[in-house]
């Protein structure tokens, strides 16, 4: 099975429109009924936090990795880093916000450096905890997170 939700970028770095569910699960929630303005697309500033749609990234890995009794501790480790980096680009990404129409030049390169900051806190945080759990996974299990762990496919963040 493919998978196409980049592990490290959209579970840890991005804030992305939408949490990934497993496909069963997706299938068996119902679509709420919303107006036709509120099914369009969000725009890249109207994208929800990326601590409103950790927990459900969590759960969507820990369902696809099969996490086991014997490797729960591990995964609560995983599961911190996440939450944690979540709320390190909720902060960098507020505060940019606030200052958003109002930056000059010299701002707008600072709030990319603060980003590029997060960005490598966050991959290092995640990779010390991620190490042992991957350590502790089956081949098959290795294989999924394998197929999970992906590139960026593009999408970066700006100020």
């Amino acid at each position: 099975m493919k998978f196409r939700t980049p592990f490290l970028a959209a579970a840890m770095l991005t804030s992305v429109a939408a949490v990934g569910l497993s496909p069963a699960l997706a299938q068996n929630t119902p679509a709420p009924a919303a107006p036709e303005a509120a099914q369009a697309p969000m725009r890249h500033h109207e994208r929800m936090p990326a601590s409103q749609l950790v927990d459900g990234r969590i759960a969507f890995l820990k369902t696809e990795l099969k996490i086991t009794p014997a490797q729960e501790t591990q995964w609560q480790q995983v599961a911190t880093a996440m939450r944690e980096n979540a709320n390190a680009l909720d902060q960098v990404i507020t505060s940019a916000r606030q200052h958003r129409g109002t930056m000059d030049a010299v701002q707008r390169l600072a709030v990319r450096e603060q980003f590029a900051k997060v960005h490598a806190d966050n991959n290092a945080r995640l990779l010390n905890a991620f190490k042992p759990l991957y350590a502790s996974l089956s081949p098959e299990q290795q294989q999924t997170a394998n197929a999970l762990v992906g590139a960026h496919h593009g999408r970066h963040h700006r100020a």
